[in-house]
């Protein structure tokens, strides 16, 4: 596993931190486990998942401090100030972001390089004010990522898996947390817009199932937008003819562009948050016209 070689890497040669890493990995490690039961036996249900998951979050929160304290948002802010509210809060939070990163796991290049330049544009931020320890996490999550996509980019000859996707969104929500923690300077929305793709595609799929679909939304379905980006757009783009292996390849660029309308308007306004809210809200109209009009309704014209 590249990311466990990291935490490896990072103790033995004594970077600095290296004890707050060490902390950070070892609670971490039951989300991990979550992903890694299901890649090996295929059948861990969604109810253990979420279980072992939410126990890194309570690990994390209870040994580490790390607990959501602010929303900016007039009112809401003020409950975060009783410690069970922002504790549970702060559960849902990383179970949502840790499912996130699995859901959109599936293609090769695309789980990898989304989260990189999410923990890229939190990277960022945590320099420009001086957060030496979050930004550090953020190096090692990015190298760790990098080289694993140059594996598995475009050929896939090694995959990230459910304990590497559940591993990287949860540690990916750990930095969020902790930038804003931290750094009273940063927007409380700067992780919602860093993350808006994974986020939004879970809250969007959600509704799709439970309210357009009739079904229970935590099961799987094919009509994710990168899915369908896979199964339509490519086609049009490259024909019908085009291998799977080339199609696979063509997918995940459309979905780096679409992260990015997230990671750069959160790295120019990071600390401003009505320009960061109204990026959110940019972000969910884009992603809705995409879903709806070009892809569900009709073929795009610029493709045909």
């Amino acid at each position: 596993m590249g990311l466990v070689s990291v935490l490896v890497a990072t103790i033995l040669i004594k970077w600095p931190y290296a004890e707050e890493l060490f902390l950070l990995f070892l609670v971490s490690l039951p989300a991990f486990l979550a992903g890694l039961l299901e890649d090996l036996t295929k059948s861990l249900g969604w109810k253990l998942r979420a279980f072992l998951t939410l126990l890194s979050a309570g690990l994390s929160i209870t040994l580490l401090d790390i607990v959501v304290v602010r929303v900016d948002l007039p009112y809401v802010d003020a409950l975060f100030q009783w410690w069970p509210f922002s504790a549970v809060f702060t559960a849902i939070a990383l179970l949502g972001i840790t499912n996130s990163i699995n859901i959109i796991d599936g293609f090769n290049g695309l789980a990898s390089m989304v989260s990189a330049l999410m923990f890229l544009g939190f990277g960022y931020v945590a320099y420009k004010v001086d957060d030496s320890f979050v930004a550090l996490l953020c190096l090692v999550m990015v190298g760790a990522l990098l080289g694993f996509f140059l594996l598995n980019y475009p050929k896939g000859l090694i995959f990230l898996g459910d304990g590497g996707a559940y591993l990287t969104g949860f540690l990916l929500g750990v930095v969020g947390i902790l930038l804003v923690k931290r750094n009273p300077e940063v927007s409380a929305w700067l992780p919602v817009v860093v993350c808006i793709y994974p986020i939004f595609e879970v809250l969007f799929s959600m509704y799709r199932k439970a309210v357009l679909r009739k079904m229970s939304p935590f099961l799987p379905d094919g009509l994710h937008l990168h899915m369908l980006f896979y199964k339509r757009l490519t086609k049009l783009l490259l024909g019908v003819k085009a291998s799977k292996l080339r199609r696979n390849a063509s997918t995940s660029p459309f979905l780096w562009l679409l992260c990015s309308l997230g990671v750069v308007p959160g790295v120019l306004w990071w600390n401003s948050t009505p320009h960061l809210m109204v990026s959110a809200v940019a972000f969910a109209l884009v992603y809705l016209f995409l879903y709806w009009k070009v892809l569900m309704r009709r073929p795009p014209s610029w493709a045909s």
